[in-house]
């Protein structure tokens, strides 16, 4: 009777495991995608550099040259304004900034474009982020962002 028991209780416990058992799951391999904007990567950058690479399309390559579009991007500008405190009388600054998203376009519209080449000062920042890209089989991955840091 004990073996009896014993054999049931040691097959119900493998009937258990067998099913918890989920069937692996191989991750989805996309490609190593990079963005540029003008041919650069971001990091520090002067000012009439910037200036020249903000009418550039943003541009989407994996490892063996081959271009994705971009079918959404954000472009977040940093800079510092100033403004007199009214108590007392002095020129103070503040961190500031700036934000647009792009849609079904590689390049930010004009508008966006000069007001960056019309204020451009050392130690502001242009980040672009939330970059989607849509592969070559319909699907979208979001890739990092770039940052730009005007030098002096």
């Amino acid at each position: 009777m004990k073996t009896l028991i014993s054999i049931l209780f040691v097959s119900i416990n493998l009937a258990c495991f067998a099913q918890n058992r989920k069937p692996g799951v191989s991750p989805v391999a996309f490609p190593t995608i990079t963005i540029n904007l003008g041919g650069n990567n971001g990091g520090n950058i002067h000012a009439d550099s910037l200036s020249r690479l903000v009418d550039s399309a943003l541009v989407a390559r994996d490892e063996k040259g081959n271009r994705f579009t971009i079918t959404r991007f954000r472009c977040i500008y940093k800079f510092k304004s100033y403004y007199e405190d009214s108590q007392t009388g002095e020129l103070k600054a503040t961190d500031d900034m700036r934000a647009n998203e792009f849609r079904e376009t590689p390049t930010m519209s004009e508008l966006w474009r000069q007001s960056i080449q019309d204020n451009i000062q050392p130690g502001d920042e242009m980040i672009l982020d939330n970059i989607i890209v849509r592969l070559n089989d319909g699907k979208k991955i979001m890739i990092a962002p770039i940052r730009f840091t005007v030098s002096k």
